[in-house]
């Protein structure tokens, strides 16, 4: 019910136009998410190809692991990446951005980006913040 009145307020102030202008605004910032760490050393992308939703999801590789070979031994390391990387972002108060495993696939970051306001500076700040929280692991 609180969702629909916030969308009700949203159409009752801005009307369709604008609110289909934050959504597009919000998969705009989420292709930019994409394209800036796509090919980035030091990040690979969970799903092959460019989001259709405003969900990017996308592993931090430090350093420590880039170039190992992809076994358990990689995954075992690389699951406990992001939540360390979420622990720290969460003590230095800077940004939080959830992860998840999936089926076979070990802790990867999901960044849903619903906020319109945010601008490309916000994710720059956000790539190098995980780069920042996590060289070390």
């Amino acid at each position: 019910m609180i969702t629909l009145l916030l969308f009700k307020n949203v159409s009752l102030r801005q009307g369709t136009i604008g609110f289909e202008a934050q959504i597009d605004k919000c998969l705009e910032l989420s292709e930019y998410l994409y394209n800036k760490i796509k090919d980035r050393e030091g990040y690979e992308m969970v799903f092959n190809g460019k989001p259709q939703h405003t969900n990017v999801c996308f592993w931090y590789l430090p350093p420590s692991i880039r170039y190992m070979e992809d076994n358990e031994e990689r995954k075992k390391h690389l699951h406990k990446v992001a939540p360390v990387i979420k622990a720290r972002m969460m003590e230095y108060g800077t940004t939080m951005v959830s992860y998840q495993p999936q089926g076979d696939k070990v802790n990867f970051f999901r960044m849903v980006i619903s906020n319109p306001a945010a601008t490309f500076e916000d994710i720059d700040f956000l790539i190098e913040e995980i780069e920042r929280l996590g060289h070390d692991l």
